[in-house]
């Protein structure tokens, strides 16, 4: 009861309208044009600093090419409240990340590999 209260005192003591707050539960059939959100809510998330990564066995991932958009992973988050420049809602922090498995990459990312190839000329403009 003392976070909902917390809460509420970033709205300036009053509880806001549901409808003018702004929440990271998304709805990915509506915000996203994307079939892999299809039938799906997702959150969005962050943080300011860098999450500890670890692995199934709690082991530090040190390689973050192992974690990618798509995998499948645990989450510690938190939710608090924000009033800023006319804008209200509810955030959502990330902590921390476990990588349970792998998974189908939802990113479409490529390497440096796959985009470059060795520079054979030192002087390449010339």
């Amino acid at each position: 009861m003392l976070r909902l209260r917390k809460g509420v005192a970033k709205f300036g003591g009053k509880k806001p309208n549901k409808a003018a707050i702004k929440l990271p539960l998304r709805d990915g059939d509506i915000e996203r044009d994307d079939e892999a959100y299809k039938g799906h809510y997702f959150i969005n998330a962050n943080s300011t600093t860098a999450p500890q990564i670890v692995d199934r066995a709690v082991k530090p991932i040190l390689d973050r090419s192992e974690v990618y958009s798509g995998c499948y992973a645990r989450v510690s988050l938190n939710f608090y409240a924000f009033n800023s420049n006319g804008n209200k809602g509810i955030a959502c922090g990330l902590g921390n990340i476990q990588k349970i498995r792998d998974g189908e990459s939802l990113g479409g990312k490529t390497t440096a590999a796959d985009d470059f190839g060795a520079v054979v000329d030192d002087d390449f403009l010339a």
